[in-house]
């Protein structure tokens, strides 16, 4: 008999252990969880009994709740900061925005921007923004915390088109050149998007201020006709050349100048040399009676004899 005991509870503690291993997995499986800069919003999932859904409330990131079937849909949305990416680059959110210069100097350039900012995390404001626009686009995330087109969408409506509308405002004040290349006007698209972009995104979500914390980056624009860098370019080393042959033009005209200047100044000198010398000699002859006594004594000085024989020429008789 004790061995049939033993047997038995051997057999019951084995079937425990078995159904704690089984009901773990069942909730394991009947489990939502919500991963970090996630928030998920709850809607009521009436399998058996159809009826309007009810958002009834958030989970917060890093959490997990039971969900029976028929229990709750889970609808993600990001906790933490959001960037709109509107660079055209490959995993960018849409293309840059193409704005056209004013009429001195029509020219369409493209102009980079990122934005970045904060969706609500605030629960209640949270389900009015899943209700009236997450549901209208389809806008969240999917189940691995990954962007949808849903949400690119929304974001488009909520956050896009206004900062496109800011930047080909804000164009029509400056050429092409001057949004190309001047970075003052660079600051100005940024700082014009960092004004109106809270505004703007308050007036496309019913008032209410659903993103905030908004952080702007303007790239440097660029011509959307490379031709048009392509004569600025050209027209800059035209520039340069010019001037670098002004400089040379310069350059030599002073070198020529200097040289006269030095010809004229040992000129000069050497008719300074010859008055010397002119006086020198006029002094060494004023020394003298006169210019014969002068020469003779130099004669002298030099082995000669100045004082020459006479002859007289016989006369015939």
């Amino acid at each position: 008999m004790a061995v049939i005991r033993n047997v038995k509870g051997v057999v019951i503690g084995a079937v425990l252990v078995v159904g704690v291993l089984i009901s773990g997995a069942v909730l394991s499986s009947c489990a939502t969880q919500v991963g970090p800069g996630q928030t998920a919003v709850k809607v009521d999932d009436y399998v058996l009994i159809p009826t309007d859904p009810k958002v009834e409330g958030c989970i917060n990131p890093e959490t997990s709740e039971f969900n029976p079937p028929g229990g709750f849909k889970a609808y993600r949305y990001p906790s933490r900061q959001i960037s709109w990416d509107a660079t055209g680059g490959p995993d960018s959110e849409a293309e840059a925005t193409i704005v056209v210069s004013n009429a001195t100097a029509p020219a369409e350039l493209r102009v980079p921007v990122v934005i970045t900012f904060d969706l609500t995390t605030d629960c209640s404001m949270l389900m009015d923004f899943h209700r009236d626009f997450g549901t209208k686009y389809q806008g969240w995330l999917d189940n691995d915390g990954l962007v949808t087109p849903g949400w690119v969408n929304l974001l488009r409506y909520v956050i896009g088109q206004p900062a496109e509308q800011v930047l080909i405002s804000v164009a029509q004040k400056y050429t092409w050149r001057e949004i190309w290349n001047d970075e003052k006007v660079r600051i100005e698209f940024q700082n014009a998007l960092r004004d109106a972009l809270p505004g703007a995104s308050r007036a496309r979500t019913d008032g209410r201020e659903f993103f905030t914390n908004f952080q702007v980056t303007v790239m440097k624009p660029d011509p959307v006709e490379s031709g048009l860098k392509d004569a600025i370019i050209a027209e800059q080393k035209a520039i340069a050349d010019a001037r670098a042959a002004e400089a040379k033009g310069v350059a030599d005209a002073n070198a020529a100048k200097a040289k006269a200047e030095a010809d004229k100044a040992a000129a000069q000198a050497q008719t300074e040399l010859a008055r010397q010398r002119a006086l020198q000699k006029q002094a060494e002859i004023a020394g003298y009676p006169d210019v014969d006594a002068y020469l003779r004594a130099i004669a002298i000085e030099n082995g000669q004899n100045p004082f020459q024989p006479t002859y007289v020429v016989p006369q015939a008789p």
